[in-house]
């Protein structure tokens, strides 16, 4: 058979032919000089930019919302799925169900570091299957379970899947430019219609609502808001059943909330080296000064952090 180059084509979508309209109207506008308008109707100019964003945006919320809604879900079947498989390996021998504990706790402690990508914990999740192994089949009992087992080990494998497709998710690039090119617009035109104290006052307000609207968008996008505490939740959970102290990376240490004289282990990841060094500190009066001393001390030995490590600090 002969060899073929193969060939690497283009993805063409519909949107963009925008490029071809956009040409089209520079040349209707360049070439049709018949009609003109003296005035410049700032108001109807604002009315057409509103709608459009207002219609780009609601897009992007619910695209963003219905993401969102199908994580949370995800994240509560995937917990649901760890505990099956903990308690499940119970009945599997002492050797696979401490392996089991292990894979749980390194897999919580990678997807609650990486939790924008769950890609991480893919290794551990192939562990599981390499140590089965180790497992006890001795009696109809163990058998049953280890059935069971491998029904939800496979059903849990569908829920990381899908969580590692929804915690990598964004918006198209076009869409986003779009936004931000609507809210420059709009807010130039909300400027040009100043005057009085009152319309200073309301292009103020109604500038910032629309810059606020698109720092919520990142941050609901980024899984900065309300189910990264769900995922903090769900790995509480987990800990504590398999009998390991909690953990959690220090850039996250201000969300959550710490219990007088419980052991806890605070990771410091070097995003450079791909390396996580993990201390375990007993929270109490001295709990701060000690992070703080701990810090400065890994510091010294560790010469890059990310930034969102840095927010912890």
């Amino acid at each position: 058979m002969e060899d073929r180059e193969i060939k690497r084509g283009f993805d063409i979508y519909l949107y963009y032919w925008v490029f071809v309209f956009f040409i089209i109207f520079v040349l209707i506008n360049y070439f049709a000089n018949i009609l003109k308008i003296e005035t410049f109707d700032v108001g109807l100019m604002v009315s057409v930019v509103s709608f459009l964003f207002g219609f780009f945006i609601s897009i992007s919320y619910s695209m963003i919302l219905s993401r969102i809604g199908s994580l949370k879900e995800s994240l509560a079947v995937e917990t649901g799925r760890l505990v099956s498989l903990f308690l499940l390996s119970k009945n599997l021998g002492k050797k696979f169900h401490e392996s089991i504990k292990e894979s749980i706790d390194k897999y919580t402690i990678l997807t609650l570091r990486n939790y924008k990508d769950y890609n991480f914990g893919r290794d551990e999740t192939y562990s599981i299957y390499d140590n089965s192994n180790l497992m006890e089949l001795k009696t109809e009992l163990q058998k049953q379970s280890a059935s069971s087992f491998f029904y939800v080990l496979g059903e849990f494998e569908t829920t990381r899947e899908k969580l590692e497709y929804l915690t990598s998710g964004r918006l198209l690039k076009v869409m986003k430019i779009t936004n931000y090119l609507l809210a420059m617009i709009l807010i130039s035109l909300l400027f040009l219609n100043r005057g009085g104290i009152v319309s200073n006052l309301l292009f103020i307000i109604l500038s910032t609502i629309v810059a606020f609207i698109l720092l919520i968008i990142e941050d609901y996008e980024d899984l900065r808001i309300g189910d990264y505490l769900n995922n903090i939740s769900n790995s509480e959970q987990l800990f504590d059943l398999i009998g390991k102290d909690r953990y959690y990376p220090e850039f996250i240490l201000g969300r959550v909330k710490l219990e007088e004289g419980r052991d806890y282990r605070i990771g410091f990841y070097n995003s450079k080296e791909k390396t996580d060094k993990i201390i375990t500190l007993t929270y109490n009066r001295s709990f701060n000064f000690n992070l703080a001393r701990m810090t400065n001390r890994i510091k010294e030995n560790i010469p890059y952090f990310s930034k969102d490590n840095k927010k912890g600090l």
